[in-house]
């Protein structure tokens, strides 16, 4: 059997949508538009960027963004370069976009520019929700 990948645009902005409503939710403080974004099932996996951060499982990510998204309610974020691929027939999407936010570490505000936001979704009742996704932070190296 060929393997025909399906990338229209119009086929993206499902997709898409779901992107814009995790980030929404977060700046929000919204926990039901977040958890609508996401399998609940035991095999999602996301990672974040710390060396802890990685959960097996919807219970456990959700925990641990449950008291991240109340605590940074109203912080904003900023999507770019999302970039989002379908393949219709398989019933997936695989996505890439970098992030602008402002977090707080150790007590002072931190701008970071740039944040990598990587993961696959799946079509599942006739909706698109996040199965896995990837937090990452570029390294610069200094010279």
């Amino acid at each position: 059997m060929e393997h025909k990948e399906v990338l229209l645009d119009v086929n993206n902005k499902e997709p898409k949508l779901i992107l814009t409503n995790m980030i929404e939710a977060q700046e929000t403080g919204d926990l039901e538009l977040f958890a609508s974004c996401f399998v609940h099932d035991s095999k999602a996996v996301n990672i974040g960027t710390d060396n802890d951060e990685f959960w097996i499982g919807w219970r456990p990510f959700y925990n641990y963004m449950k008291k991240m998204i109340q605590q940074k309610k109203g912080m904003k974020i900023t999507a770019k370069q999302t970039h989002v691929e379908v393949d219709d027939e398989c019933g997936i999407a695989w996505y890439s976009q970098l992030i602008d936010t402002c977090l707080e570490t150790k007590g002072e505000p931190f701008r970071l520019e740039g944040f990598r936001h990587t993961g696959v979704m799946k079509k599942i009742d006739n909706q698109w929700k996040i199965v896995q996704s990837h937090m990452s932070i570029a390294y610069e190296p200094q010279t």
